[in-house]
C-alpha cells in the first residue's frame, strides 16, 4: 500500500470522557473467561522467548528539529502514572474485552480508557515522555479468537493507534485516531522522547509464532505535527527502539519464515536493522542474525541484543554491539527463557536488566553492568534478584516475572509478575499476576499496585511495555 493511501486513511477523534471506575470486577476472577485467560497465559510461558520479545524504547527525538542531530541531553525524571491492561468479562456473558488502567504509587487503580461492553480491545499502552499523552492501540474482535491461529485474524476489524490527553486528576480524553485496517491486530506503540513521533509494527503473521511467510508486514513511523506516515515495507518487526537523538529507529526482525515461504519455528535468520528518517535508509547490522530484543544504551553509542542458539530458540545470549563501527562483545553466557521482554537498560545507563529461567518457567531478574568484567570469564558481571520479597505491608511474596522494566527514576523494577498465595501452588491454590514495583535494593519492601493484570496484551501484537511507567520532568 502506498504512503498516499495510507494517509487518506488517517482521521482524527474526539470521544466522550471514558467510564472511569473504582477497581476490576471482584467476580472476575471466577468467571469462565478468566478460565480462559489463565489456560491461554499457560500456553504462553510456552513460547520462545525470541519471539515474546519486544525491547523498550528508551528515549529517542522524533520531530524535525531533533532529527537534525541535535545531542541528546540526559535529563532527571521522577516518576509518574502507570498504565496497564486488564482483562474484563461481558456482563451479558459476551466475549471479554481488554480496557486500560491507571495507577501509581500513591494512587488507587481506576479504569481511564473502556467499558465492559464496549465491545473494542484496548490495550498496549505507552505513556508520551512528558507523561502528558498516552497512546495505545484499539481493535475489535482481538479477545474473540480462541486461539492464536492466523484463521482468526480476518475477524480483527477497525484496528488503529490512539493518541490521548492526560490531565493532571488523571482523565484522559482521546485525541487523535490513526485507521490501520482490518485483518491484524491492535498497533502497540513508541515513542520518540520529544513525542513527535510513534513506530509500530503492522504484521500480516503473528510476530510471536509466525505461520507464514512475513512478507508485506510492515513498520509505520506516525509524525504527528502533520499525520503523516512512513511505511517500511515487507518487514515483520518483533521490536522496535529509537536512539536518543531520534536519528536512528533500531529493528529486530526480517522479511519471511523462509526463501519459500515454508513455516518454520520462528523467523529465519532475524536481524538487527537501523533506520534513519531523515534519508529514508534502511541497513542491517551484518554481524548479528537470530537477534530478537534490543536496548539503547542511553548515550547512543551501543546496542545491546538477546541473541538465540542455532538448535534452540529458547536458548539465549546478551551481546553488546557498537552501533557505528559494528563491534561487539559477548555480555552474558548462555541462558534459558520462555517469556520477557528482552534486555532493557537502565535510565542512568550502569545497568541491563533481563529475565532469564532458574527452574521450569519461573523466571528470575538479573541485572548486568555492562562496563564491569570478570577476570576469569570476561563476561559482565551480574546481580541476581531475589524472587521472594517483603511487601510494603510486611508479608513475603514470591514474584515470578512475565516482564520487567524500569521506573524512571531507575530505582525500580516494575514487574508484571504471577505468584500464588503464600508463595505455593497445590490444591485449592489460584495463580494470579500482579504488578509490583520492586526496588534494585533487595532489602527495600516490594510495593502491589495492582491485581488481575493481564500477563501479556494479546496472543499476536508486539509488546512494548517500557513505557507504561509515565515520566515526568523533576523540579
Amino acid at each position: 500500500m502506498k504512503t498516499d493511501d495510507l494517509e487518506r486513511q488517517l482521521r482524527s477523534a474526539l470521544r466522550e470522557t471514558l467510564d472511569q471506575e473504582a477497581g476490576p470486577d471482584p467476580a472476575w476472577a471466577e468467571s469462565p473467561a478468566a478460565r480462559r485467560v489463565a489456560a491461554l497465559d499457560r500456553n504462553r510461558r510456552r513460547w520462545p522467548l525470541r519471539l515474546l520479545a519486544v525491547a523498550a524504547v528508551i528515549g529517542a527525538a522524533g520531530g524535525a528539529a531533533l532529527l537534525t542531530g541535535a545531542p541528546h541531553q540526559p535529563a532527571a525524571y521522577s516518576n509518574g502514572r502507570i498504565a496497564y491492561t486488564v482483562l474484563h468479562a461481558d456482563p451479558a456473558g459476551g466475549d471479554p474485552d481488554t480496557d486500560i488502567w491507571l495507577t501509581a504509587l500513591d494512587e488507587q487503580p481506576r479504569r481511564v480508557i473502556g467499558s465492559d461492553t464496549d465491545g473494542v480491545d484496548q490495550a498496549c499502552p505507552a505513556f508520551s515522555p512528558d507523561g502528558r499523552r498516552l497512546a495505545y492501540g484499539s481493535v475489535e474482535g482481538l479477545w474473540s479468537a480462541t486461539d492464536t491461529a492466523i484463521a482468526h485474524w480476518p475477524d480483527y476489524r477497525n484496528s488503529a493507534l490512539v493518541i490521548a490527553d492526560v490531565a493532571d486528576d488523571g482523565t484522559v480524553v482521546d485525541r487523535l485516531t490513526v485507521d490501520v485496517g482490518d485483518g491484524v491486530p491492535l498497533p502497540c506503540p513508541v515513542w520518540s522522547p520529544d513525542g513527535g513521533q510513534l513506530a509500530f509494527g503492522v504484521p500480516l503473521t503473528s510476530p510471536i509464532n509466525p505461520e507464514r511467510s512475513g512478507q508485506g508486514s510492515a513498520v509505520w513511523i506516525l509524525r504527528q505535527a502533520d499525520r503523516h506516515v512512513t511505511v517500511i515495507p515487507d518487514l515483520l518487526a518483533t521490536d522496535l527502539e529509537w536512539s536518543p537523538d531520534g536519528s536512528v529507529l533500531a529493528i529486530a526482525g526480517g522479511p519471511e519464515t523462509d526463501s519459500g515461504g515454508r513455516v518454520r519455528n520462528g523467523l529465519l535468520d532475524p536481524r538487527l536493522y537501523l533506520y534513519e528518517p531523515s534519508t529514508g535508509t534502511l541497513r542491517t547490522l551484518d554481524a548479528p542474525t537470530r537477534v530478537s530484543g534490543l536496548t539503547w544504551s542511553p548515550d547512543g553509542e551501543r546496542i545491546v541484543y538477546a541473541r538465540s542458539q542455532p538448535s534452540d530458540d529458547s536458548r539465549l545470549t546478551l551481546y553488546i554491539i557498537d552501533a557505528e563501527t559494528g563491534q561487539q562483545e559477548v555480555l552474558t553466557s548462555a541462558y534459558g527463557a520462555v517469556h520477557g521482554i528482552g534486555p532493557v537498560w537502565s535510565p542512568d545507563g550502569k545497568t541491563i536488566a533481563y529475565q532469564r529461567s532458574f527452574s521450569g518457567e519461573r523466571h528470575e531478574v538479573v541485572l548486568v553492568t555492562p562496563d564491569d568484567r570478570s577476570a576469569q570469564t570476561g563476561l559482565a558481571k551480574e546481580v541476581v534478584m531475589p524472587t521472594e520479597r517483603t511487601t510494603a505491608d510486611g508479608s513475603s511474596l514470591e514474584l515470578w516475572p512475565w516482564r520487567v522494566t524500569w521506573s524512571p527514576d531507575g530505582k525500580s523494577l516494575l514487574y508484571v509478575a504471577w505468584t500464588y498465595p503464600n508463595g505455593r501452588s497445590g490444591a485449592g491454590t489460584v495463580e494470579k499476576t500482579v504488578m509490583a514495583a520492586v526496588p534494585t535494593d533487595p532489602k527495600a519492601p516490594a510495593v502491589i499496585l495492582a491485581n488481575d493484570v493481564l500477563a501479556y496484551d494479546s496472543d499476536d501484537t508486539m509488546r512494548v511495555p517500557i513505557q507504561i511507567w509515565g515520566r515526568l520532568p523533576s523540579n
